[in-house]
């Protein structure tokens, strides 16, 4: 069944809005009559419309002019809101201003690459985008592939072995690896050997049952291994933990240092050959043409790094 709403949301088109629009800024009939380009009656018979539709005045003649009433300033704000969402609308593909645009972005990163991220982001965002929006989501380098196939999210940031065939990655970034422990830990009076960092307790950020990992396998090619404690959701609540335990992570070392701006903690040289690996910056093969996406894509890129100094 056909609501209420609905029906008057038939009644209306969007030369009905410009012209409640214009005819609440330039409180003048014959003013909107020359802006649009349109004829006396054909102003009179839109704001005709527009009164059946909200039931209201609207505008009252006030000598020359006209004034809107209570309820048509009510409506103004939203209405604009409205009307500005369907001109960017109209925009996408064709131009981006970030200056004047009204958008939501989401990007999808695991919680370290968005805490390192947020701040050279938002900061730029101020700036440059003053109205648009971003909406940071921490996910798994599978569930942020498939936001972005989904268009659930317009970026993903992260390790994407076999992306799926709708998205196209850019290598921004290459990663090594760190180990973290807290600050002044009783049994590291100084560097980090082989043999300690084995018989130390170790934390692993993992969402599989299997507690292992790139470092396993590099230490399993040595005939060494260490005794992993517990695992951990989240890299973020792992260095937490490390902070305030015995145990230490193995981490990417720009993630490591920056658990060190955040907690009493110290970043140690790994002591063993850890392959590195790249991030990636991953996006949908059909926004490609989005002058929008292309403007946040470059906007995530110089973010990271501003983040991530030279050596990282």
């Amino acid at each position: 069944m056909i609501s209420i709403d609905n029906v008057h949301i038939r009644r209306l088109d969007l030369t009905l809005l410009i012209v409640f629009e214009m005819l609440l800024k330039k409180r003048s009939m014959s003013a909107v009559v020359a802006e649009m380009g349109l004829t006396q009656s054909a102003v009179s018979h839109a704001v005709g419309r527009l009164r059946s539709v909200f039931d209201d005045r609207l505008f009252v003649r006030n000598g020359a002019g006209v004034e809107p009433t209570a309820r048509a300033l009510l409506l103004g704000p939203p209405l604009a809101e409205a009307l500005a969402a369907v001109r960017d609308a109209t925009q996408i593909g064709r131009r981006f201003d970030p200056a004047t645009a009204v958008r939501r972005f989401a990007i999808a990163a695991p919680d370290t690459v968005v805490a390192t991220l947020a701040s050279a982001v938002l900061a730029r965002l101020a700036q440059a985008a003053p109205r648009c929006q971003i909406a940071f989501r921490a996910f798994s380098p599978e569930s942020a592939a498939a936001a972005i196939v989904a268009g659930d999210a317009d970026l993903a940031v992260g390790v994407f072995p076999n992306p799926p065939r709708e998205t196209i990655g850019k290598p921004i970034a290459a990663e090594t690896f760190g180990v973290v422990s807290r600050r002044d830990h009783p049994a590291i009076p100084g560097a980090l050997d082989l043999d300690l960092y084995c018989a130390l307790d170790h934390l692993l950020v993992s969402q599989d049952r299997d507690a292992r990992g790139v470092v396993d396998m590099a230490l399993a090619g040595l005939g060494r291994k260490r005794r992993i404690a517990a695992t951990m959701p989240q890299l973020l609540l792992a260095f937490a933990a490390v902070s305030q335990s015995s145990a230490i992570i193995t981490a990417p070392l720009s993630a490591c240092r920056y658990a060190a701006s955040l907690f009493p903690v110290t970043v140690h040289m790994s002591p063993l050959d850890i392959p590195g690996f790249e991030l990636t910056l991953l996006r949908h093969r059909d926004g490609l043409a989005d002058p929008a996406i292309q403007w946040l894509a470059e906007l995530v890129t110089g973010a990271l790094a501003t983040e991530r100094p030279e050596g990282n």
